[in-house]
């Protein structure tokens, strides 16, 4: 028999998941939409463009009883959410939606692929196009800032899969940013919402294609939005 909530568990639940969520989603950073220049497109022809490949990012799976410790329930959703990409092997969105990117570049704009994406650790625009060391004119550079999944307020045994990312578009001769989106996939509704166990059931198969598929459409919003393509 599903659960009903009374008014006082919902009040402690509520302040669980707002309170789990500031630090779940401490990292998301404002983005300054801008969409790539005439400027910019024409000088993309025939240069190689790089993407970049940052360390895996936390991964909170956001469940009823932890959200309603707060910040110590969040450390545990981080914990738990980690070793279920790890165990899994969870791919992050974020390399996929750059190699589209970088592929939308080739095609609309006449650029070429690098062959090896750029490794780096920073977020400053100066340190990624010194991180390229010459191996691209242009980098692709997109960054999960929230994955995730938790159950829906009213609904504490269903969940949803949470995916917000940047993307930019850096030029690293002039070490300046060209063109830069932001996308979030967040469902709002619990139709055909997936139990816990549903989601994390053959190695995690339905969380991997939730996630690929919130990173596809993010992948058309940067597209569009981004890059007028």
């Amino acid at each position: 028999m599903k659960h009903q909530q009374t008014p006082r568990e919902s009040m402690y639940m509520s302040r669980g998941v707002v309170c789990a969520a500031a630090v779940v989603l401490a990292g998301c950073a404002s983005v300054n939409k801008q969409p790539v220049s005439a400027g910019a497109k024409s000088e993309l022809r025939d240069q190689r463009v790089a993407t970049t490949k940052r360390a895996v990012p936390d991964f909170a799976a956001m469940t009823a009883g932890k959200a309603a410790f707060a910040v110590l329930g969040a450390l545990a959703m981080i914990s738990e959410g980690n070793g279920i990409i790890a165990r899994n092997k969870v791919a992050d969105p974020a390399d996929a939606i750059a190699a589209g990117l970088v592929a939308s570049l080739a095609g609309g704009y006449s650029a070429r692929a690098a062959d090896q994406p750029v490794s780096v650790a920073v977020d400053d625009v100066a340190g990624v196009a010194t991180a390229a060391n010459g191996a691209a004119r242009f980098i692709v550079d997109v960054q999960t800032l929230n994955w995730s999944f938790g159950y829906f307020p009213s609904d504490w045994t269903h969940y949803r899969v949470i995916y917000t990312a940047k993307a930019r578009l850096i030029d690293a001769q002039s070490k300046s940013v060209v063109a830069e989106g932001f996308c979030k996939q967040i469902p709002e509704t619990n139709e055909g919402a997936p139990t816990y166990d549903e989601l994390l059931a053959g190695q995690a198969a339905l969380l991997k294609a939730r996630l690929a598929a919130a990173g596809e459409a993010c992948l058309q919003t940067l597209k569009a939005e981004m890059l007028s393509l």
